[in-house]
């Protein structure tokens, strides 16, 4: 239905194409002059639309070829506005003969021809606005001097002899570099919309038709002059067609061609950084899941050494196998947290109200063996808010915060545990602990993946805090520290999550 509907609008724009041009046709027999002024007001209108689109967007194109073309085709604009003043009949400059609107034409297209030539080649380079408009005025001057002051700008026309050779080769001359703005054109092919580029290539088609209709003509109201103008007039519909109607109705078509492709290629990309990072998602689940059986394998073979042949090893052997059991373990820890990174990844979990002090009961239980060597106090509220998460998950985060608030504290570890209400219906939970602090720049790299305390104390793996942060994101929280980076006074890590609704402020 859509199609049928495109094709019926095509169908009557072309035929008021067809009814606009009789007209003129018509006005031409009552008037020719009347014709002229017509065919050269409407390109006039079109040249300033042009250039008032470009320039007022100047700040927002990534596209230079417009921005050229607009500050050309003003000055286009006033040749043409200058030739239609100066036709044989209009009486306002007098003393000139049909020699002047000739000689202001071919500066015209002069003019417009060598910008659209050279516009293609602006399209991956700086534009100047302001320079640019200088450049023009400049070249304006002198052409518009040339003709009136001096006057130095050759014959065109000579009344009863009628064309001039340099105004005959002058079009064939545009009519060349009009074909080698068509030839770019199709090298830069890409840069455009297709229908914008078809648009502009049938618009210098016609305007090279123009051209060589206009070496044909004696008298200044002969037919191919008449031929030229409807030529003329197509050519300028066509590029009004292509910039303004479009740049008005479907701006991001030609506008911002260039950043719509940007967010095009964009899209693609994180389409295929997410289908690589599933990918490796996969691999590493596997991978560690695979990992898991000869690890245990190692672990029991080692310990039946150590338990069956006790008196075969000496003291150096025995503290190997030791090493041996306490590296597997550590490799075990980290095949676990590969295990938890994929899983976080992939899975989608339901959220649910949390029991945050079971939660922490849990923690504590998991860490009674590093709290009770490091002789770690553990300071906790008894009652706590009610909060939206997954529990497996933050029980995850309590026993990676409060592991490292242990590692990482002083000597002996107090660590303390809290929560406060925030903004947003959200609970922030922290955990404090009274070691040496962190520096600004430790602080930035905490919760990249692989970034670890270890690196900047006495070990770790790098997966830990990485996990916390992807956890908390997935439960909508956010993730931070906060350190003056002063011996004694610790780090505060904290954590989001939204509170269960109905509570009021977040339950306290």
């Amino acid at each position: 239905m859509a199609g049928v509907s495109a094709i019926y609008s095509r169908i009557i724009a072309a035929l008021t194409g067809v009814l606009v041009l009789l007209g003129l046709y018509l006005t031409s027999l009552y008037s020719y002059l009347l014709f002229h002024s017509l065919a050269e007001i409407f390109s006039i209108i079109v040249a300033c639309g042009i250039f008032m689109l470009a320039w007022n967007s100047r700040q927002f194109l990534d596209n230079n070829y417009l921005l050229l073309l607009g500050i050309a085709f003003l000055f286009v604009a006033g040749l043409d506005l200058l030739h239609t003043l100066a036709y044989k009949g209009m009486n306002i400059f007098p003393g000139y003969s049909a020699n002047l609107p000739t000689q202001l034409w071919i500066a015209a297209r002069y003019l417009q021809s060598i910008s659209l030539f050279i516009a293609p080649l602006f399209l991956h380079r700086n534009l100047k606005p302001h320079s640019a408009l200088i450049s023009y005025t400049i070249v304006f001057g002198l052409l518009v001097g040339s003709i009136f002051y001096w006057p130095i700008f050759p014959d065109c026309y000579l009344e009863g002899v009628g064309l001039t050779p340099f105004k005959i080769f002058s079009e064939y001359l545009i009519s060349l570099i009009l074909l080698g703005a068509i030839i770019l054109l199709l090298g830069y092919r890409r840069e455009f919309n297709p229908g914008i580029w078809r648009l502009l290539v049938a618009a210098i088609v016609c305007t090279i038709g123009a051209e060589l209709a206009f070496t044909f003509y004696v008298g200044v109201y002969d037919l191919p002059n008449l031929i030229g103008h409807i030529l003329k007039i197509m050519a300028f519909y066509l590029i009004y067609k292509a910039i303004i109607e479009t740049g008005l109705v479907k701006p991001y078509s030609i506008l911002f061609r260039h950043l719509k492709q940007s967010e095009e290629r964009l899209r693609q990309y994180n389409a295929d950084l997410q289908a690589r990072n599933e990918e490796l998602d996969a691999f590493a689940h596997t991978v560690a899941h695979d990992l898991k059986t000869p690890l245990s394998t190692i672990i029991v073979c080692n310990n039946l050494l150590r338990e069956t042949k006790p008196n075969v090893f000496n003291e150096e052997q025995l503290e190997l196998t030791q090493t041996v059991e306490e590296t597997a373990f550590k490799m075990n820890d980290i095949i676990d947290d590969l295990l938890l990174l994929a899983e976080v990844r992939k899975a989608e979990v339901e959220v649910e109200p949390l029991d945050m002090a079971r939660l922490i009961t849990a923690t504590r239980r998991r860490l009674a063996r590093m709290i009770e060597e490091c002789r770690g106090e553990i300071i906790s509220p008894r009652t706590w808010p009610v909060v939206l998460g997954y529990g497996p998950w933050i029980e995850e985060v309590w026993a990676n915060y409060i592991s490292n608030a242990l590692k990482y504290g002083g000597r002996p570890p107090r660590v303390e545990l809290g929560a406060s209400a925030q903004p947003g219906n959200m609970v922030r939970f922290w955990v404090q602990d009274n070691g040496a602090g962190l520096s600004a720049e430790e602080q930035k790299k905490l919760f990249h993946s692989l970034a670890r305390l270890g690196q900047l104390r006495v070990g770790g793996y790098g997966f830990g805090l990485s996990i916390v942060k992807r956890i908390v994101e997935k439960l909508n929280g956010q993730v931070g520290v906060e350190s003056e980076g002063v011996p004694g006074q610790g780090s505060c890590f904290f954590f989001t999550l939204p509170a269960e609704k109905g509570q009021g402020n977040a339950g306290f």
